[in-house]
């Protein structure tokens, strides 16, 4: 087994990293050589259950990836019942035959000794096992990545609601009255040129922490609107952001840029055209530029448009 098999086989036994699945997804997801590569990968890891040829620890983490979800548990019913029916069929072969073929090679094989009427209707089968095996594996794939953007998209959202909250209680001073918040979630507008602003701060790439997500409010006339994006750590030369829609396009980037510094830290400052932007949810990343030119995500900030 080369090392693109292994790195599928720990990817659908559910034990790579959550960067380096990501990148494998989107890879198969767009080359339909690794696509493929991925199908044929599952097909003998599943074929290898269904007979009994895992080790008992491939086996116990495999029943963990598995079982759990009723679709998949659905694909190893379907393999042990193909299995089962392919050793009916075919001559006797060697355990290493066994193991060197997939469920789907060896259903193939049997079908050229057939009559014709009979040999069509294994094929039409085969065809259809086959597509049906690859609907279930990207539609599983799809509802595991579309839960964790869910929980990303939560995890930050409360992220953001707790730094909101230390925020005010260390800007709110003793035995006074507590104080006007001086950078609000809320939009401010100018009564000459409505501006619509938005505070965030810079936190983990996958907002590990948790808090809550902030809400930008534009009104129906205001033309711009500006974010404050905080700097916990100002320690690489350069930097670039980008700000996109979830699910849909990136609307404003920006390459090469330095924070300003202040007494009360390093901060970015962005104006975006009122008009870029719809009603849903945003993600403003920030990425470090190193002085060797290497690039390191440093944070995705998530917050709500709401226009009115």
């Amino acid at each position: 087994m080369d090392e693109r098999e292994q790195t599928i086989t720990r990817y659908l036994l559910g034990e790579l990293p959550e960067q380096e699945q990501a990148a494998l997804e989107k890879s198969y997801f767009n080359d339909p050589n690794v696509f493929d590569q991925v199908l044929q990968v599952e097909s003998r890891l599943v074929d290898a259950y269904a007979r009994g040829q895992l080790s008992s620890g491939v086996r116990e983490r495999f029943e963990q990836s598995y079982l759990k979800h009723p679709l998949l548990r659905e694909r190893i019913e379907f393999a042990r019942a193909l299995t089962a029916r392919i050793d009916e069929k075919e001559a006797p072969v060697t355990r290493a035959e066994q193991s060197a073929s997939s469920i789907w090679q060896r259903l193939l094989g049997t079908v050229g000794g057939q009559r014709p009427r009979l040999r069509l209707s294994m094929a039409l089968a085969t065809v259809v096992a086959v597509i049906l095996a690859a609907w279930i594996f990207v539609t599983i794939r799809r509802q595991q990545q579309q839960q964790r953007e869910a929980a990303q998209i939560q995890s930050q959202r409360e992220n953001q609601a707790q730094r909101e909250r230390e925020q005010t209680a260390q800007q709110q001073p003793s035995n006074t009255a507590p104080p006007i918040p001086q950078h609000s979630p809320s939009p401010t507008t100018s009564p000459t040129r409505p501006i619509a602003f938005l505070a965030l701060t810079a936190g983990g790439v996958r907002g590990n922490d948790s808090g809550g997500t902030q809400t930008l409010i534009i009104p129906h006339d205001t033309t711009q609107a500006q974010i404050l994006l905080k700097l916990k750590d100002d320690s690489y030369p350069h930097y670039r952001v980008s700000l996109q829609k979830i699910g849909g396009p990136e609307i404003f980037t920006q390459a090469n840029i330095k924070p300003r510094s202040t007494k009360a830290g390093a901060s970015f400052v962005f104006t975006v055209p009122a008009n870029q932007f719809s009603n849903g949810d945003y993600a403003l990343t920030l990425v470090g530029i190193t002085p060797e030119g290497e690039s390191n995500d440093l944070s995705k900030s998530l917050f709500r448009v709401e226009k009115r």
